[in-house]
């Protein structure tokens, strides 16, 4: 943005190009999406960190399996990534 603004004798803006740009990309609201079927839900982390400590013991333990088995895939894909 900067050098179009440059190419176009544009200067005086170039001092708003990154706050403006920095606004655009920061997150505004972390949200967890949560996916079944065909439907969907938004929760906010405080939410969603209320209903997992809501849940019975047992179910507590079969869910703390699947999040593990997720990220040991997540780190073997990173493994075999190729280098740029």
């Amino acid at each position: 943005m900067q050098v179009h603004l440059a190419l176009r004798q544009r200067q005086e803006l170039n001092r708003g190009v990154w706050e403006c740009t920095r606004q655009l990309l920061s997150p505004t609201l972390e949200v967890v999406a949560i996916y079944y079927r065909q439907h969907f839900c938004l929760l906010t982390l405080a939410e969603f960190g209320r209903i997992l400590l809501d849940i019975p013991d047992p179910a507590r333990a079969k869910l703390r399996e699947k999040p593990k088995r997720i990220e040991r895939e997540q780190y073997s894909l990173l493994e075999n990534a190729r280098p740029p």
